[in-house]
């Protein structure tokens, strides 16, 4: 079974003047392990597809499966424990805490794990800072990171809980050429290593062919 599975989803955005229709009728599947990417220009859906599928939104309509299970049923307590065991995000604009150190924003998923003891926490934070070369700025602020490090204590964060999925939202859409191409050998290593199952919006085309798959959206839909 695919481990992301959308059918039939629309998302429609209403106010007492408009309506507007952010996703129509689409019908998506990711294969365990694979590394998605989705393009497409601006407006046209891709981070409110991310969204969905990260379960910070429901659909209008259309239903929601990961990990062979059907999200559109549960609760928001329970989707907030799905989302939290199961999911990783990675943003563009990296949304770190700038009143915690690298080693508290990289913990703060663990803080809502049930049966992890602080230690247990410590020493996950420990392992994936070491794994992405931040052992030593651990105590630092984000203010003292450059964008490049920013990012990868997002990272960090991200992985911190053993995900099955990373979503990532232009993750390199504010580093230049050669930070951004660290994050990618970052997500690539945490693909073919851990098997960890990758969707990604960008608009880089060159890092989009090094993926194993385009899906490009238009106006709410899939067109290619």
């Amino acid at each position: 079974m695919p481990i992301i599975e959308l059918s039939g989803i629309c998302k429609v955005y209403r106010t007492k003047e408009i309506e507007t229709t952010a996703l129509d009728n689409i019908n998506m599947s990711v294969e365990k392990g694979e590394f998605v990417s989705v393009m497409g220009p601006s407006g046209c859906g891709k981070s409110t597809l991310l969204n969905i599928t990260g379960l910070l939104d429901r659909p209008t309509a259309g239903t929601v499966r990961l990990l062979d299970r059907d999200c559109n049923g549960l609760s928001d307590t329970a989707l907030s424990h799905f989302r939290n065991e199961n999911i990783g995000f990675v943003f563009q604009s990296f949304h770190l805490i700038p009143s915690l150190s690298v080693e508290d924003n990289v913990e703060l998923p663990l803080d809502y794990r049930n049966g992890l003891s602080g230690a247990d926490r410590r020493r996950r934070v420990d392992e994936v800072l070491e794994r992405l070369g931040l052992s030593h700025r651990k105590k630092h602020m984000p203010s003292q990171l450059s964008g490049g490090q920013c990012q990868r204590v997002a990272i960090a964060r991200a992985i911190v809980g053993r995900p099955s999925i990373i979503l990532a939202d232009e993750p390199t859409g504010n580093l230049d050429s050669r930070m951004g191409a660290e994050v990618m050998d970052l997500l690539h290593d945490l693909n073919t290593t851990d098997g960890i199952t990758i969707v990604m919006v960008t608009h880089n085309e060159l890092q989009a062919k090094q993926t194993d798959r385009i899906v490009r959206f238009f106006d709410g839909r899939i067109i290619s």
